[in-house]
């Protein structure tokens, strides 16, 4: 019945995930959220962020300063988009993730503008003009303005374009110019790089759309006896080889600056006013309704259940649809079986909150009861006056601890006492607690034994005491040697693996038929099996992108190994492979072809924009300010 969904904060860590996309949406996102392009968007310019302007810094790039203004105005910006896109306030753990997403596409932005300039990459009036008329940018073809139904309007835009009136066209073509088109020229010049072969679409074809049947000889940790190992590391590793691997990859083991507190919380949730506050706002609608006001108008401006509309467009007026007995929640579905057509029934208490139900009507399918209902959810929250009670006691608590101490006065009130562990400067979450800046400025601005104010985020109230301050330093030989000699262990079977399997080449290659060898020595594993496509994985090996890879060279009867996998080394036979469909690869050999090409060319530009930015002097201060 309320469908609890919330996707936006997995948006968020997907356009993470999806960062280096084509520039054009690159540069067209940090547009859409900072420049102001008459009355279509509005915010401040590109240019200014990466100016020579005095203030407060945020970072900086190649010694250019990057202002903390300007980089929290885009933060905004972003955060407001998604709070009216969401139709609620975006959580403390999503604003971490906005201002990530911001600043990592806020320093490729500024990498691409350095480039152009280096590469002294200009746009002609003509070029401007060719693209808007042929090839109008996304964020046109996005702004309602050239939209009808919901969809892009070409004959609406070429209007537009072409019979100027009411739109000022000079800031887009401004932006076209000295932006966008040097933007996309930029990436074109890099992608050039990007060509996909016959032999690479065929190749994918395989993988996608042909079967194979293989057989499988595995040599896993198994198939090394467990005595043998116990024979050759007698009195190994020693503490000489364990050293020399410390001292090898002691850049490893550094340990960064580190705080660690211990805290109190006390959690966020509503008491008995807030849930009498939300009845009475029930039985208010319910009032309303009973005056004559519109059922799904009330529904769409209050119902707070996320089922109501996926889309602002769309919203649905509360409606359920037909359901049947068994569908709901236990007194919901009794509600509203008992109810009558017509009947407005509530405020019905449940585990999501108060309802106000309406019946729609009710018919019979197949003997069985269905009912068509409406409802208006109100959920239960906090208050206001309720948050501000919970910060009262906790800084109530932060006062008295300073004279009575963090420990003792917790335990005298029954607070159990938490461990956050510890907290890196740049942490954003922290142990028990979640999202909490606030505690880790606090850990970093404060001596060792200080104890803080009341702390809040989504979830709770907290009170943290700084228990132990740790400066930058190497984890000692002694610490890490049990995971030394675990490492040394894991490399040796391994190469004991590859020599058994390697060892065996002789055999094979006769040949000899894996089961055979297989049934010599009972510790390998020996499966024959069937996959749908190579885009899978084989359920003996797992995904193996070395077997995959000689898969779609090979033909039926090829053995080839060893070849690694997750467990070890594996030598495969090809037993069968199904017929190569030439019609069909034709047919699908272009959009092959296509794909590979986006997705080499993906592939191109971030690697590209990833070395500039590993070869940049980058500063990053985000975490001073926030």
């Amino acid at each position: 019945m309320v469908a609890v969904i919330n996707s936006l904060s997995m948006g968020i860590i997907t356009s993470m995930r999806n960062r280096m996309q084509v520039v054009m949406w690159t540069i067209l996102v940090l547009f859409v959220t900072s420049m102001a392009i008459g009355g279509l968007v509005g915010g401040a310019s590109i240019t200014d962020i990466f100016g020579q302007r005095q203030g407060n810094e945020v970072g900086s790039l190649n010694g250019n300063p990057i202002l903390f203004e300007d980089f929290n105005q885009l933060v905004s910006n972003e955060i407001n988009r998604l709070d009216a896109q969401s139709g609620r306030s975006i959580s403390d753990e999503e604003r971490e993730y906005v201002r990530a997403v911001v600043w990592e596409r806020l320093i490729a932005d500024l990498i691409v503008q350095e480039q152009i300039k280096k590469n002294k990459i200009i746009v002609g009036d003509e070029e401007v003009l060719f693209q808007m008329k042929n090839n109008p940018p996304p964020f046109l073809q996005n702004s309602e303005t050239f939209q009808s139904f919901g969809r892009f309007d070409l004959e609406k835009y070429l209007d537009a374009v072409l019979n100027p009136g009411q739109i000022d066209w000079k800031p887009i073509e401004e932006f076209m110019q000295n932006v966008y088109l040097p933007s996309y020229k930029l990436q074109q010049y890099v992608n050039n790089a990007a060509a996909i072969k016959n032999d690479d679409i065929l190749e994918n074809y395989k993988k996608r759309f042909l079967n194979y049947k293989i057989e499988i000889l595995h040599i896993t940790e198994d198939s090394i006896n467990n005595d043998f190992y116990k024979s050759m590391l007698e009195n190994r590793p020693t503490d000489s080889e364990l050293l020399n691997a410390y001292n090898q990859d002691i850049m490893s083991f550094k340990k960064p600056e580190m705080r660690y507190m211990k805290f109190v919380k006390w959690p966020i949730t509503s008491d008995s006013n807030d849930t009498l506050r939300v009845k009475l706002e029930a039985e208010n609608l319910i009032y309303r309704l009973n005056e004559g006001e519109d059922f799904a108008q009330l529904a769409n401006m209050y119902t707070e259940d996320p089922s109501n509309s996926q889309n602002p467009q769309d919203l649905k007026g509360g409606n359920l649809g037909w359901f049947g007995k068994g569908q709901m929640l236990p007194e919901f579905d009794v509600a509203s079986f008992d109810g009558q057509v017509g009947d407005i029934i509530g405020p019905l208490l449940t585990e999501y909150g108060f309802h106000v139900i309406k019946v729609n009507d009710k018919r019979v399918v197949d003997g069985s009861e269905q009912v068509n209902a409406s409802h208006i959810l109100l959920s239960i929250k906090p208050s206001r006056a309720t948050e501000n009670k919970l910060k009262d006691i906790a800084n109530i608590f932060s006062l008295e601890s300073n004279e009575y101490g963090f420990f003792s006065h917790a335990d005298s009130l029954g607070l159990v006492i938490i461990d956050a562990n510890g907290v890196e400067k740049e942490s954003i979450f922290i142990d028990n607690f979640g999202v909490g800046r606030s505690a880790v400025n606090f850990a970093y601005s404060n001596i060792e034994g200080s104890t803080s104010d009341a702390i809040k985020n989504d979830n709770f109230y907290g009170v943290f005491f700084l228990d132990k301050v740790s400066e930058k330093s190497v984890t000692s030989f002694e610490d890490v040697k049990n995971q030394l000699k675990e490492e040394f262990i894991s490399d040796f079977k391994k190469k004991q693996i590859e020599n058994l399997a390697k060892s065996l080449k002789k055999n094979i290659s006769e040949p000899t038929p894996l089961k055979d060898i297989a049934n010599n020595n009972k510790t390998f594993e020996y499966v024959a099996e069937a996959n749908s496509s190579l885009i899978g994985s084989f359920e003996s090996i797992g995904k193996s992108n070395f077997v995959v890879g000689a898969l779609t060279k090979s033909k039926a009867g090829d053995v080839f190994g060893p070849l690694p996998t997750l467990r070890g080394q594996a030598y495969v036979k090809v037993l069968e492979i199904s017929d190569l469909n030439f019609a069909d690869f034709e047919e699908k050999k272009e959009s092959i072809k296509y794909s590979l090409l986006i997705q080499r060319q993906n592939m191109i530009w971030a690697n590209w924009l990833q070395a500039l930015r590993d070869n940049s002097e980058l500063e990053d201060y985000r975490y001073d300010f926030y």
